[in-house]
């Protein structure tokens, strides 16, 4: 008799570890944690938000393990999809030197300025695929290297915190393609590291990570992680994806026409498209996806961190507690275009409506998140860019009546398969081999 395999995904979100014990057509079980930031200090009181990746670390593999122990730790891969950006530099013994910084750091643009020079965003997206704007690790590595040039003279190793969590397990390193984009040290095209900004940073291509395609093999996990954690010896490490695609592939949108609402932190369109350069001109930010299997790059149209608006408005004008369920259950009371009151999440989110009843409230704020999706859609149909299947990922998916709106306004059927788990499942399927 054959054992039943079982792979374990892990989408590692802003604030959380989502993750998912898979058997090759369903998810047998699924977990997350939650985990914080702090304020940090660099050595001459520079601050910046960070949190303990070893820490985080701790959180991601207690996950890891308890999932494990539904099947007695027979799993036979794991593999990670994350939203990345988070910036990790290590001592000669791999370990962090400083706090990780997280990539909702706003942008260093001063200190950006003084190392980098002028950075034109056109420039940057043709190297990483993405416009830079002053943040993520670039900035990050910038803000370092003015307030504590010691911590970067001094490294052995530069990376974000999925290749630290990587490294730990298998004492490998390594990055995929699709997580290095927010790095913006790798040359999306030609998967080499970008020298100029090397030489400005004054580093070398061995501290940074080998370079791999997502769903590389990587490594075993080490006996000491076997043995720490109670998963078979023999289980295998994958290299991931960001989190988009992965919950691309978890919900079969791979050819074009095909499109991902995933709605996490950030709201993101996600589409497989054959044409790099289109994405690049028209600042859509470009994710390598399946461009070497089948010469489709992957776009992403984003409502940047309107999550926390969201719920800031639901806090402000519905309620602190029970939030959630009480925005569902007040949207679906309320009558369709909530009696004429239009939200705006991104740009409302510090307005008072205690004029309207809570109903209107949920109901309008709910068709304004939907409204902002369509506004994209709209852009990238004037680009000739049309869909005819839509899936959708990520929390709001959990709410049949936010479903339903987003269905009526953007016109389109939206189908809802792993939801939440969508990321995760995606990085399962790569480790299930």
């Amino acid at each position: 008799m054959i054992d039943k395999k079982y792979s374990i995904g892990l989408d590692l979100g802003t604030s959380s570890v989502k993750a998912v014990l898979f058997d090759g057509k369903k998810v047998v079980e699924s977990l997350s944690a939650p985990f914080s930031f702090r304020e940090s200090k660099l050595e001459d009181g520079a601050q910046y938000i960070g949190f303990s990746v070893d820490e985080y670390a701790e959180i991601v593999f207690k996950v890891i393990s308890n999932l494990a122990k539904v099947v007695n730790g027979k799993v036979s891969g794991i593999a990670m999809a994350s939203a990345s950006g988070n910036t990790v530099i290590c001592d000669k013994n791999y370990n962090a030197v400083i706090d990780a910084y997280s990539w909702t750091n706003s942008a260093f643009k001063e200190e950006s300025l003084k190392v980098y020079g002028e950075i034109d965003r056109e420039y940057a997206a043709n190297v990483s695929g993405w416009g830079y704007a002053g943040a993520l690790p670039l900035s990050h590595l910038a803000h370092v290297k003015i307030h504590s040039p010691n911590v970067i003279e001094n490294c052995a190793k530069i990376c974000m915190s999925t290749e630290y969590l990587l490294y730990k397990m298998t004492g490998k390193w390594g990055i995929d393609r699709s997580t290095a984009v927010p790095f913006f040290l790798l040359e999306q095209t030609t998967a080499k590291w970008h020298k100029p900004y090397l030489k400005a940073l004054n580093i070398s291509e061995d501290l940074l990570p080998n370079v791999y395609e997502s769903g590389d093999f990587l490594g075993n996990i080490t006996k000491e992680f076997s043995c720490k954690y109670g998963i078979d010896e023999n289980c295998k490490v994958y290299l991931g994806s960001f989190d988009h695609p992965s919950g691309a592939i978890a919900n079969g949108v791979v050819n074009e026409g095909e499109l991902l609402l995933s709605c996490g932190t950030s709201w993101v369109l996600f589409f497989p498209y054959h044409d790099r350069e289109v994405l690049i001109k028209n600042r859509i930010l470009c994710d390598t996806f399946l461009s070497k299997e089948k010469g489709l790059w992957g776009g992403m149209c984003s409502v940047p961190q309107v999550s926390k608006k969201i719920d800031k408005i639901i806090e402000s004008n519905i309620s602190k507690t029970d939030a959630i369920k009480l925005f569902n259950e007040y949207s679906k009371k309320a009558n369709k275009g909530a009696d004429g009151l239009r939200i705006n999440p991104t740009t409302d989110m510090d307005l008072d409506f205690s004029a309207y009843s809570k109903e209107n409230i949920a109901r309008a704020l709910m068709e304004g998140a939907a409204y902002l999706l369509k506004d994209k859609l709209d852009f990238l149909s004037s680009l000739g860019i049309e869909f005819n299947s839509v899936k959708m990922a990520g929390g709001p998916s959990q709410s049949e009546i936010w479903v339903d709106i987003i269905r009526y306004i953007i016109n389109k059927p939206v189908e809802v398969v792993y939801g939440v788990d969508s990321g995760a499942v995606g990085a399962a399927k790569r480790a299930f081999n």
